[in-house]
């Protein structure tokens, strides 16, 4: 390399011109930044996703937090407590409602957690949301971006759990308690790089065996 100050060439592992004392520590620290994004962008452009004729491989299956179990946590001694000293001496109308309502919190979460599923493929990320009619939506890998949306509150920052809403038929769904929603949130962002990261792995761990 070339000293810029006084343009006699110097060695790389300079930190100071020998004939002019000029300090080569501030280029250093401009140029080999610049470099390192360069190489970063080419690593970037080098993924790409499937082709339509490629066949459609599943990635990643988006866990749900424990926070989804908080309600039926919190509910369940509280029920217990209530069919054991009032429900089992009056059987009265109200007290069937009342071990209803109970119920409803504690259940509706499990059948939620087993239920609700986000599978993300080389090509879509396929979504089920609900018990009863549960809306399912397939939305392409990458067109994600402009229809998903993850989220998290303070709480969640502070867990590690975030929520994905998303729009279908007019209608805003909101996908909640989901595990370590960075994850997700890289695929919807850089789905081509997500793909290809995810698929280097396989590789690279089934070589091991």
């Amino acid at each position: 390399m070339f000293c810029p100050n006084c343009g006699k060439q110097i060695k790389d592992c300079d930190n100071f011109c020998r004939y002019c004392g000029y300090d080569l520590r501030d280029d250093f620290a401009t140029v080999v930044p610049a470099e390192g994004a360069e190489k970063q962008h080419e690593i970037l452009e080098e993924y790409v996703l499937p082709s339509d004729n490629e066949e459609e491989l599943v990635l990643y299956d988006v866990r749900k937090h424990w926070m989804a179990f908080f309600w039926p946590v919190i509910i369940t001694p509280v029920f217990f407590v209530y069919f054991w000293t009032i429900f089992l001496n009056t059987h009265s109308l109200l007290s069937w409602f009342v071990v209803f309502l109970l119920l409803l919190p504690v259940i509706y979460p499990l059948l939620r957690y087993s239920s609700d599923k986000i599978v993300i493929t080389t090509k879509y990320i396929h979504i089920k949301l609900g018990v009863l009619n549960p809306v399912e939506v397939d939305i392409r890998l990458n067109k994600a971006a402009d229809v998903l949306e993850v989220s998290q509150s303070a709480m969640g920052k502070l867990l590690d759990y975030g929520i994905l809403s998303f729009t279908h038929g007019g209608n805003r769904y909101d996908y909640g308690y989901i595990k370590s929603p960075q994850n997700l949130e890289y695929a919807i962002d850089e789905p081509a790089r997500f793909v290809g990261e995810v698929l280097d792995m396989d590789v690279s761990e089934s070589s091991k065996l």
